[in-house]
């Protein structure tokens, strides 16, 4: 698939009976390509670019001098720090600062939180974003949602996805492994995703399209084939994992959703992450703990597919799932309360409608390619399940499988494990 063709297209009317729409304009993933930069921008001359202590030295100094060079006018919203930037309503505030009534367009330098903060601080002043990737660390290059910190939880915040996707294939070749390690994990992660859509479809009725689902699952193959060359830091295929990064965002705003590349996951993922800052422990980056959060579903996914539907039965006790959430989540338990709550999680019981449709669900749960396959590609990719283990303890592991799916209200192997009344005996028994 050409997708620089498929952008150029704008809005189109799908055979899904939808009509798609992408704010991205362009996709750019080559060798030197910061003097393409004020090309891009066409026309623009008044720009704010957001870096922090790694991404300015990295390649941000060579945008804003290209920037200059030509005449646009750079003023920096600069964060001096090398530790991990939390995109919370500190650094809205402070990045806000420096973009002025005549600025045209935020640029961001980076890959996930610049990105995200880039595209919430451009929405809030009706202008543009670009990303100057850094390093093929996750999918939301092009997602039009801000993955922020507000309030004490993680939420998505709808944006506008970046205008411009650039990136330089040799930059992205000498990124930190565990960035790139990331990128892989964050795509793998998809085998995962793309199964939950399918049951969310079928059990949830979310809206489903071939076409976005066929392009999530090339890039996913893609992925999936050149591990080893990614690793070996070859150029050209860290520039198509690049590529098929921002091409699952492109997906992802063509969806108007995460939905095909985030599932039960992403939602584990963000249990990790929402303990860690909560309680200012360490976590992964954001696609590692993805690629081992696939590792997880997949032990839960082809556990349920051997079970009799005869004995699936949906029994909530709210009581005891309002003390532990308290438990796990502190604080913010009563905002996960009211989520759900607003959602009437608990007034569904969907066990019969499982089990006269077990046949398709069971389908859909046997077309991942099951737990050895991708504990091979992400040993592959320097992934050490162990190491897992050694940071979180199965103890966080197994309450991340009982309460991830609180933090959202997205149907997922994990909500169909409640379902089925089988969530807790496979969080208490399960074993990596």
């Amino acid at each position: 698939m050409n997708v620089q063709t498929l952008l150029n297209k704008g809005d189109f009317k799908c055979d899904c009976g939808r009509t798609h729409h992408c704010d991205t304009q362009t996709l750019l993933v080559d060798n030197n390509v910061y003097c393409q930069i004020p090309d891009l921008l066409d026309g623009i001359h008044h720009v704010t670019v957001i870096s922090d202590g790694n991404t300015r030295p990295l390649c941000g100094e060579k945008v804003i001098e290209a920037l200059t060079e030509a005449g646009i006018t750079v003023d920096e919203a600069f964060f001096d720090q090398t530790e991990v930037l939390v995109p919370d309503e500190k650094a809205i505030v402070y990045a806000d600062h420096f973009v002025k009534a005549e600025t045209q367009a935020v640029i961001g330098v980076g890959s996930g939180v610049i990105n995200d903060l880039s595209k919430y601080v451009a929405f809030s002043h009706d202008i543009p974003s670009m990303i100057v990737g850094t390093a093929p660390s996750m999918d939301g290059f092009a997602s039009a949602g801000a993955v922020m910190f507000l309030n004490g939880l993680k939420v998505t915040c709808q944006r506008k996805a970046p205008r411009w996707i650039v990136a330089d294939k040799e930059v992205l070749a000498n990124a930190p492994i565990d960035m790139i390690r990331s990128g892989i994990g964050d795509i793998m992660g998809k085998y995962s995703a793309l199964s939950d859509w399918k049951l969310a479809y079928l059990l949830s009725e979310e809206p489903m399209c071939d076409m976005i689902y066929e392009m999530v699952e090339t890039e996913l193959n893609a992925c999936a084939e050149n591990i080893d060359s990614i690793m070996n830091r070859d150029p050209a295929s860290i520039g198509r994992l690049m590529e098929s990064l921002a091409i699952v965002g492109i997906a992802l705003a063509y969806q108007g959703s995460s939905r095909p590349a985030s599932g039960s996951e992403h939602l584990i993922s963000h249990y990790f992450e929402l303990q860690g800052v909560k309680n200012c422990e360490p976590y992964f980056p954001h696609g590692i703990d993805v690629g081992y959060a696939s590792v997880v579903s997949e032990i839960l996914r082809k556990r349920l597919v051997n079970e009799n539907p005869d004995n699936f039965k949906f029994d909530f006790d709210k009581t005891f799932w309002l003390k532990e959430i308290k438990r796990c989540f502190g604080d913010t338990a009563s905002e996960i309360e009211e989520l759900q709550e607003k959602n009437k999680t608990f007034e569904i019981d969907r066990s019969t409608y499982i089990r006269n449709h077990w046949k398709e669900i069971k389908e859909i749960l046997n077309q991942t390619p099951g737990v050895d396959f991708i504990r091979s590609k992400l040993r592959d990719a320097g992934y050490d399940i162990n190491t897992f283990i050694d940071t979180y303890g199965m103890d966080k592991i197994r309450d991340a499988v009982r309460y991830a799916t609180d933090i959202k209200t997205r149907y997922t192997l994990l909500q169909l494990l409640r379902d089925t009344g089988h969530l807790e005996t496979y969080a208490k028994e399960l074993e990596l």
